[in-house]
């Protein structure tokens, strides 16, 4: 893998997500989101390191990661297309995928054998010593790099985002703006026309999740808070959760004050921005090919259909699957995933709305083993679910339910997970060839017949 451009993220989903399913095409695991071996080589180290430590190293690491304010204007975001779409084997395809990061999605993608490009990306800027819980303060220092980011190219959108629950550590060293494509980049549109064979499908993955913003220009919003363990309310009119979330955390406002939303808009990470959806349509129109657009409103209503669209693919070819991997944001991997002849299942974060889907997913679904991965971002927000309640998720396997790579007296700060996981995963056996690849006609006409029971509707457009 080459390193990223400047101003994309690695610890961000697009980019992992990105890795992850490039990896899988080339026939090899995904091993590490940071991509760097000297990093994955001190992460055990920084696990040994006393609380406080650890997390300025984290807040540290991530913000090495951001650009200057002075480098918004002058942000490459063609450049950041080209790496992504470069990831990709140079070879024909009989489908792509692109829009909203979505996990599950990635697993079919890869049970397929196709790409897919983001539409969304993190940017992340640099801002030392900043209070994550100020959002006044947020939203008018951001104010100036918002401009700059939209003067840097007049084809995306700028959702600037702060979430002082889920993002505590790094919204002290940096602050998030999240850029949507609102049209194809040249270089998504260049490996589209090399890539795709004659006749093929794009298919938009168009998450309508949404969110309360306050508009700061014709293609920017601020957001405050984001899809996690808190509720929308709780952001915005407080409660008795984030009281004492904040009183654990030493801050000594009762309550958070954000700028008043003036509309909703796509969520800054999983929700679809459709002014993009022209530029797709219009290309696909010059080349004859197809264009699926699928609608999901919660990101995880992808991972119910995909586990089922596993197991009724591996039924086919007489594989009885009866282990499920679980995976957390970007610690996944789909290669071993397949290998293993495992149901995968997506989890957006390690909150409790993940859990209960995990719970309701278990209701209905068995499975001797359950493998699973836990995504440690450093803070215990409202909402993030305790270890006693994955241990229990766990309990519900036939035979054995298992961490892996989690070590569970550091979560949710067990930081060397990023690079355990994946060891843990390819552990595991036995493992198998990679199946042969899904017949792009099995995922449409399954997800078409039963993508509805789950929340996930087609939608035709017209050549």
């Amino acid at each position: 893998m080459t390193k990223p451009p400047r101003g994309i993220a690695r610890f961000d989903s697009a980019a992992g997500m990105a890795q992850a399913l490039a990896l899988c095409l080339r026939g090899e695991p995904f091993s590490s989101p940071s991509q760097s071996p000297l990093l994955d080589a001190v992460m055990p180290a920084i696990n040994r390191l006393p609380q406080r430590a650890r997390e300025w190293v984290y807040a540290v690491g991530g913000m090495s990661e951001g650009i200057a304010a002075r480098q918004a204007r002058t942000l490459d975001v063609e450049g950041i297309g080209e790496w992504i779409a470069g990831l990709y084997p140079q070879r024909s395809y009989d489908a792509a995928f692109v829009g909203s990061s979505n996990g599950a999605l990635l697993h079919a993608a890869a049970a397929l054998g196709v790409p897919w490009l983001p539409q969304t990306i993190l940017c992340p800027v640099r801002a030392p010593f900043s209070d994550p819980d100020d959002a006044c303060k947020g939203f008018d220092d951001g104010l100036r790099i918002v401009d700059a980011l939209l003067r840097a190219d007049p084809r995306i959108a700028v959702h600037h985002m702060q979430d002082p629950n889920q993002d505590r550590l790094m919204l002290s060293a940096m602050s998030y703006f999240r850029l949507k494509h609102r049209a194809l980049p040249l270089a998504y549109r260049e490996f589209l026309l090399r890539a795709l064979a004659p006749g093929a499908t794009i298919h938009i993955s168009h998450c309508t999740r949404d969110w309360p913003v306050t508009r700061t220009g014709d293609r920017s919003f601020y957001q405050f808070g984001a899809v996690g363990g808190a509720s929308e309310d709780e952001y915005f009119n407080d409660g008795p959760r984030v009281t004492e979330y904040l009183a654990r955390y030493g801050v000594t406002r009762p309550r958070w004050t954000p700028p008043p939303p003036t509309e909703r808009a796509p969520e800054a990470e999983w929700g679809y921005d459709d002014a993009l959806t022209r530029s797709i349509v219009g290309l696909a129109a010059e080349k004859g090919w197809r264009v699926v657009e699928w609608r999901f409103e919660e990101p995880e209503a992808f991972s119910f259909a995909t586990a089922a669209l596993y197991r009724a693919w591996y039924r086919s070819m007489g594989i009885d699957a009866r282990r499920l991997v679980v995976d957390s944001f970007l610690l996944m991997d789909p290669h071993t995933t397949l290998r293993l002849h495992a149901i995968p299942f997506w989890l957006v974060f390690c909150t409790e709305p993940s859990a209960e889907s995990l719970r309701r997913f278990l209701d209905s679904e068995s499975f001797d083993e359950i493998d699973l991965l836990l995504f440690s971002h450093g803070t215990e927000g409202v909402g993030v679910t305790a270890i006693g309640t994955w241990r229990g998720l766990l309990a519900r396997a036939r035979r054995e339910g298992r961490f892996l790579g989690v070590d569970v007296r550091l979560y949710p700060r067990d930081f060397a997970t990023f690079v355990r996981f994946d060891r843990a995963l390819s552990s595991l056996g036995p493992q198998y060839e990679v199946p042969p690849l899904m017949p792009p006609a099995f995922f449409e006409s399954f997800m078409r017949e039963h993508g509805p029971a789950h929340g996930i509707v087609a939608h035709d457009h017209p050549r």
